[in-house]
């Protein structure tokens, strides 16, 4: 495995080499690099690498593709992929997720096509696409000291590693834990893939962070914390510059807050909710810290974790993990049900709604057809809960623990805590016990 991870980090340094290159190009006066000239044709010759699968960064060659990124539109089998860059003569682009179904052998041709103007053009060859569930290691080292070691990912070390959240740019932002010190020394940490780079946020935050959720606009992360009326945020518009702000009562009200441990954004009202652990759902205007009580009348006594569906922004998701079941809440009707699990009984079972079992579920997410993906901590797993509360088991070994990279029959996690989705549809993981950050491609 230590191999397979050397290639991909070689293959990973050599593409961002081509890219920082083509960048620097950009400024050349060549013609090749002038804005798109509808009286000219679009000429395209050839793309690299040729197959690959979700979120595959490809460079496409051709002619007359211009220098706005925003112009232009590059489809696979007529799903769009996300354009990073065009400097004349080439573009960066990004595989989408599964564009179409696979044969036999999980292959699927694809026609590459790029639109400019609402001219479309397709290349002469497929690019072949490999359909597969995979996990690999982004950063940190398993069994490493309890400190952090940031630069490059290859020699990015990290302590426990707790819960996640991702912006537009791609920027994952980590909480880490403080092994022997419960109130000291943890920290937050920024990790981006395409920049090969780990920077440290917060160097000690006291009070272990929870659940990060970024904020609608995807440039602003909030972090709640253990301690008291606590949280933090951060914004790329002051460098991720970290600033403690506290929770303040709405007119005529109080704040009954013991632990908290996620915010979830509601772009039905543009407000955070954070749930505390004595069942007190309160929601906080992001821009005041004015914080409202919603409902007294959720499950008490467990530790939870949340997120609002996509497709129903009323409805917010919560995991219980010392009850080990995930209930939906309606914050329009009040309506809170059981969705998956069997309050108060661990266990691990795939299956519908209460005939299923988790085991400390812990973070959660929602993609882009409102499926969860959850971290099931002490069964080791990454488990799906479809809206409708069937389960199924994603990736790693129900019970056993243990670090290994590749399919949903190899790979292996140790306790994982936090998942976090990209925009192309990439799980992060935090793999608590074994101190790493995991990438998850997933069809």
């Amino acid at each position: 495995m230590k191999i397979q991870r050397i290639f991909q980090l070689l293959c990973g340094v050599a593409l961002m080499t081509t890219l920082a290159c083509l960048s620097a190009c950009s400024d050349n006066d060549s013609p090749s690099y002038a804005p798109y000239d509808s009286n000219k044709p679009i000429t395209l010759t050839d793309f690299y690498p040729t197959a690959g699968g979700v979120a595959t960064k490809v460079i496409l060659n051709g002619e007359n593709f211009g220098n706005d990124a925003d112009k232009i539109k590059v489809y696979f089998n007529g799903k769009e992929a996300a354009v990073i860059e065009a400097i004349g003569n080439k573009i960066y682009a990004i595989c989408p997720r599964k564009p179409g179904d696979g044969d036999e052998n999980n292959i699927v041709q694809c026609k590459v096509e790029v639109e400019i103007d609402g001219k479309r053009v397709e290349y002469p060859t497929p690019f072949t696409y490999k359909i597969q569930t995979v996990v690999t290691t982004v950063c940190g080292i398993v069994g490493a000291p309890d400190e952090i070691v940031t630069g490059n990912l290859a020699q990015t070390s990290l302590p426990l590693v707790t819960y996640l959240a991702v912006d537009n740019d791609n920027n994952i932002f980590a909480s880490l834990r403080n092994r022997n010190n419960y109130y000291h020394e943890n920290k937050v940490i920024l990790v981006n893939e395409d920049e090969d780079m780990s920077r440290l946020l917060i160097p000690d935050t006291g009070a272990p962070l929870n659940q990060p959720c970024m904020l609608d606009d995807g440039k602003t992360v909030y972090i709640p914390t253990d301690n008291g009326l606590e949280y933090w945020t951060m914004s790329s518009e002051n460098m991720w510059s970290p600033i403690k702000l506290s929770f303040k009562p709405n007119t005529g009200q109080t704040i009954t807050i013991d632990f908290k441990h996620s915010f979830a954004m509601c772009l039905d009202d543009g407000h955070m909710y954070i749930r505390a652990k004595n069942g007190i759902l309160y929601k906080v205007d992001p821009k005041t810290s004015i914080t409202t009580q919603v409902t007294n009348g959720l499950m008490s006594g467990s530790d939870s974790y949340m997120a609002f569906s996509r497709k129903n922004p009323s409805l917010l998701y919560l995991a219980y993990t010392n009850n080990h079941c995930v209930y939906t809440y309606n914050i329009k009707t009040g309506e809170h049900k059981l969705l998956a699990g069997i309050s108060g009984q661990p266990g691990y079972i795939d299956g519908n709604g209460a005939a299923a079992m988790f085991n400390e579920p812990r973070q959660l997410i929602l993609d882009e057809n409102d499926d969860m993906y959850i971290a099931d901590t002490n069964n080791h797993i990454i488990r799906k809960v479809t809206s409708d509360g069937k389960v199924s088991t994603v990736i790693g070994q129900p019970g056993k623990s243990g670090y290994q990279d590749g399919s949903p029959d190899d790979a292996l996690f140790n306790r994982p805590f936090g998942v976090c989705i990209n925009k192309e549809g990439i799980i992060y993981i935090a793999d608590y016990e074994n101190q790493c950050i995991r990438r998850l491609a997933i069809e």
